[in-house]
């Protein structure tokens, strides 16, 4: 059994970098505190638990130290009400995710009806949502838009949650389009490597017999990683770890993909290829 790896695997350059001053901060202060989990990856979270960072939920009780802001981004009124407390703070904010933030906000003071494609829960919409007053729609897909209520008289301004995949997105803008409001202004806010990664994956599924996603399964571009390969080809697969992987995926199979999220590490992905080696040894 042959494996193949896409070409676009393991962290992304805001995942990379959101860990690496996590771990500097590690060395500088105490107490620390991370406001949420820093990405969606729990082996990560835990190793970083391991060497010192609270995560936390809330604020409560929190009287000093250094509050971590995660790679998803946070709402400006809860940056301002962890300054108020007089608390340091470490922003690992992803620069992309910081840009669709901007965007949020410029597009809601120049009057537009603000819509975020994306899911309503995802701390980094949450935190859009907020950058626009509050006052942002959120809609997960071509079915919500189709229900949104639009005037003629409407300014419209669309972007989207980085993880998003364009085909998704571009279904949206036409549904909301369709609906001809008076202006509409549409950012692409995906990210470049989602993009990419979901084109590698795609590439991928058209030369193998199987596919395994290696991601957190509470990770936003892991899951949608997982819709376009299961799209595309029926036998995807969705594991956090090798424990995850099931020997009964690979009867019959000759060529096994790997693809993960962006806040996969390399470590993890090793180890699922170890216990596909030893699948394939024992067949």
């Amino acid at each position: 059994m042959k494996v193949v790896l896409a070409e676009r695997i393991g962290f992304c350059f805001g995942v990379k970098r959101a860990i690496d001053m996590a771990e500097e901060a590690l060395k500088k202060y105490a107490p620390i505190y991370s406001l949420g989990s820093i990405i969606h990856n729990e082996q990560v979270v835990r190793d970083l638990s391991n060497k010192g960072l609270k995560v936390i939920n809330g604020l409560s009780g929190i009287k000093k130290g250094a509050v971590i802001i995660s790679s998803h981004g946070l709402s400006p009124d809860k940056v301002n009400k962890i300054k108020q407390r007089g608390l340091r703070i470490v922003d690992t904010t992803c620069p992309f995710v910081a840009n669709a933030q901007g965007i949020a906000r410029s597009l809601q003071r120049s009057g537009y009806k603000v819509i975020i494609v994306g899911d309503v829960k995802h701390p980094e919409v949450k935190a859009l949502v907020d950058f626009a007053s509050h006052k942002a729609a959120v809609i997960k897909d071509k079915r919500e838009a189709v229900k949104l209520r639009i005037k003629k008289s409407d300014r419209v301004g669309i972007l989207s949650q980085t993880t998003q995949s364009t085909a998704n997105f571009l279904e949206v803008v036409k549904a909301v389009e369709e609906k001809k409001p008076r202006e509409l202004k549409v950012v692409n806010t995906i990210c470049k490597d989602a993009e990419e990664r979901q084109e590698a994956a795609r590439a991928l599924t058209d030369n193998i017999d199987a596919m395994i996603i290696v991601g957190g399964k509470n990770s936003a571009n892991t899951r949608r990683l997982y819709e376009v390969c299961v799209s595309r080809l029926k036998k995807s697969y969705l594991a956090q770890t090798e424990l995850d992987l099931r020997k009964g995926w690979f009867k019959s199979i000759s060529v096994v993909g790997i693809t993960s999220g962006a806040s996969t590490p390399d470590w993890v992905i090793k180890r699922v290829i170890q216990k596909l080696a030893l699948y394939a040894k024992n067949r």
